[in-house]
């Protein structure tokens, strides 16, 4: 009897591949476990940004920081915290080079397209 025959009988390429799927899918599921979203307080909040406490309500107070308020506390996510330092992390010379050559080439296919 040939594999190729009997719908029920798997080649190995596909148990492996099967694997490969139910393992990734696994590790998703673990990983997204722990990256939990944290709340954190204003003093913990300084702490993980290396700021003085001060500085934390100066940043709030001129909403230049992401936070939630309820009642009188004040309240910062902690992965929107490290959002907000990787957005306001600046681009090395390389990077913004490589971000204007992207442009003027999308730039240059957009008007040779128009001309087409």
């Amino acid at each position: 009897m040939d594999v190729s025959d009997s719908p029920h009988i798997l080649s190995d390429d596909r148990i492996v591949t099967a694997i490969r799927a139910i393992i990734r899918q696994e590790l998703a599921r673990a990983l997204d476990v722990q990256q939990k979203d944290k709340l954190l307080t204003v003093d913990e909040a300084a702490e993980m940004l290396s700021l003085a406490v001060p500085t934390v309500y100066k940043l709030v107070n001129q909403n230049k920081i992401p936070f939630m308020k309820r009642t009188k506390r004040l309240y910062f996510s902690e992965q929107r915290l490290n959002d907000w330092l990787l957005r306001s992390q600046t681009q090395t010379d390389d990077e913004r080079f490589g971000a204007v050559d992207t442009y003027l080439v999308k730039r240059r296919s957009r008007k040779n397209n128009r001309r087409a």
